[in-house]
């Protein structure tokens, strides 16, 4: 039998490696050979202790890009050599939001990487209703792109977004795609803010105008000299930190909306009457559903979304752990790191 190896999260700060059998697949599974995977906040967060709702050991890694090296005799929709990404939910399809469509808040949710084992290996078999073709000839950084701009996507996709003035908090990988997803959807005129100057400069290279530092200035003068005394229509926090909400909620005007859309690590207390007495919307989002990701595909196949230079590291496998010592040590030089597994 021939075997490949994978990464484990086995403990806070842990990263081991076993050599294992390269899994068998039934006639309805598809077998893929992980080309890379990107280091997303919340494996940074499952490297440090601090995820809330995942347990050791678990193969990490939900940002995939993969090519299909065997399908099983009933699956029709894939070939071998196929260019893929993986949806990394599992979903009930049963309860009241799979019904409808909400797959990504199903009442059963878990996600690869997460509550079980992700794509941190050679070889993974999976079911090909999680696939999603991306074009032969599409660069595979941008097939591991995939997944973030999906949830860039799905979170500009929560408000009222056509036409709208859209002010996004963080210009980092989530914030910058975020931003990015708005004006390749049809928003008005989009800003994106943050207090370091090298990720708005980056923004501004991927094409987004408006790009202010509000570490002096603050969030409401920012949104009011972009946007004038209309302000925004819609606030997206992609920082989730207090000091990100808090200043998303100053800022907010009657009649508009707040999107969370970044992981927060802590509670956080709400003075209902605020947004009571001037009817803001207080949106949660999470993640994607599956247009998204269609979505998605169809901005990087087109050049809509800029992601050139995105990739900010790159590491091998054995190296896993060197990879998230350096995002520890230098985050504010950390864009998107690569683990790259496979042969291109």
């Amino acid at each position: 039998m021939l075997t490949m190896k994978k990464a484990i999260f086995s403990a806070p700060y842990k990263i081991d490696f076993q050599n294992v059998d390269i899994p068998s697949i039934t006639p309805d599974e598809v077998l893929l050979r992980i080309i890379s995977i990107g280091v997303c906040g919340s494996d940074i967060q499952m490297y440090h202790g601090l995820h809330k709702y995942m347990t050791y050991p678990v193969v990490p890694g939900h940002e995939v890009s993969a090519v299909v090296e065997k399908v099983g005799a009933n699956v029709k929709d894939f070939k071998v050599g196929d260019r893929v990404t993986v949806e990394p939910q599992i979903y009930c399809g049963e309860c009241y939001p799979c019904t409808i469509g909400r797959f990504n808040v199903c009442e059963n949710l878990k996600v690869k990487g997460v509550h079980a084992d992700g794509f941190a290996a050679e070889y993974v078999a999976t079911e090909p209703s999680y696939l999603h073709h991306c074009p032969a000839d599409m660069d595979f950084d941008k097939i591991t792109l995939v997944e973030p701009l999906a949830v860039g996507v799905g979170s500009v996709k929560r408000a009222h977004y056509k036409g709208a003035n859209v002010a996004v908090i963080g210009a980092g990988t989530i914030g910058n795609l975020i931003a990015q997803s708005a004006q390749a959807l049809g928003a008005g005129k989009v800003l994106v803010t943050d207090f370091l100057d090298s990720k708005l400069d980056y923004a501004k290279e991927c094409g987004i105008e408006n790009c202010v530092n509000t570490k002096d200035i603050g969030l409401a003068k920012a949104i009011e000299n972009t946007f004038g005394k209309r302000k925004a229509d819609v606030i997206i926090d992609a920082a989730a930190t207090r000091g990100s909400f808090m200043s998303a909620l100053d800022a907010s005007r009657p009649s508009s909306e707040i999107v969370i859309t970044g992981n927060y690590k802590q509670p956080m207390e709400l003075e209902i009457p605020r947004l009571q007495r001037r009817e803001v919307n207080l949106i949660g989002h999470m993640m994607y559903v599956r247009e998204d990701f269609a979505d998605a595909i169809r901005f990087l196949a087109k050049g809509t979304v800029n992601t050139n230079g995105f990739v900010s590291q790159r590491f091998a496998l054995n190296d896993f752990d060197a990879a998230f010592k350096f995002i520890d040590e230098h985050p504010n030089d950390v864009m998107k790191a690569v683990i790259d597994i496979g042969s291109r």
